[in-house]
């Protein structure tokens, strides 16, 4: 009978990275006082607060609604070239 491998070890964290607005970026980024450590934190805890009081139903809601706006966006695009 065959052994099942060992699970490797590995970061416990995802990295991930995300693109903010020049101005909310600079906002954080003075709060911070220019240390990156911190600004990282302070992201990281923006968005921990904020996942703790959102539930599950509220987060699908936003993303579909972000995929609505992409579908009108798309939409906008093929109905200016065909216009042209």
């Amino acid at each position: 009978m065959a052994r099942k491998g060992r699970r490797r070890g590995g970061p416990r964290y995802k990295r991930v990275s995300l693109s903010l607005p020049k101005r909310l970026y600079l906002i954080l980024n003075g709060i911070a006082m220019g240390d990156d450590k911190k600004l990282n934190r302070l992201i990281k805890g923006i968005l921990e607060d904020k996942l703790q009081e959102s539930t599950v139903a509220e987060l699908e809601m936003y993303l579909r609604k972000i995929e609505e706006e992409e579908d009108r966006e798309k939409e906008e695009v093929v109905q200016e070239q065909a216009q042209e």
